[in-house]
């Protein structure tokens, strides 16, 4: 996942990053309003828990009706509170959601576009040239006996 840091700081360079890689740019702007959305609801969270403390301090100090009106605020103060926690955590949620469908940022030496633009650099070696057709390793393990498949799947069951 991409630093929110860097991701408010240079916005620009994750947008080219998602462009380079042929994906949405628009989802840059989702992920930076997800987290203004996360941040709001954070700070709402924190300020009604930090007011709900400040009351149930006063709360024991208080006699009469004067506390009964305190534990009746309190109560409701406690059911705002965690409606607030709701939506903080439904928002870190869907802000983390977001955030990881983004990819991360593409080396500036990395050419822009997909397999069709791809160059060889080097080659290093030749590839083998064989006079029979060369199998893999699961036909070489079952020919061996040392690879049993059907017993591979049937002992670990379907998923």
């Amino acid at each position: 996942m991409i630093d929110i840091k860097v991701l408010r700081e240079s916005p620009d360079l994750v947008r080219a990053s998602q462009s380079a890689r042929g994906e949405d740019v628009t989802l840059v702007d989702r992920v930076i309003a997800a987290d203004e959305i996360r941040r709001s609801a954070i700070v709402e969270f924190e300020a009604l828990k930090a007011e709900q403390n400040a009351l149930s301090k006063s709360v024991g100090s208080a006699k009469g009706d004067e506390k009964t009106a305190l534990l009746e605020k309190a109560k409701a103060l406690s059911d705002a509170v965690k409606a607030a926690e709701v939506k903080k955590n439904s928002t870190e949620a869907e802000y983390k959601n977001i955030a990881m469908s983004l990819s991360n940022i593409v080396d500036k030496a990395a050419p822009v576009g997909g397999e069709a633009d791809f160059k060889v650099l080097e080659e290093v070696g030749k590839p083998r040239e064989f006079n029979f057709t060369p199998k893999d390793h699961v036909e070489l393990g079952k020919i061996l006996g040392a690879i049993d498949v059907e017993r591979a799947a049937k002992v670990s069951g379907a998923r």
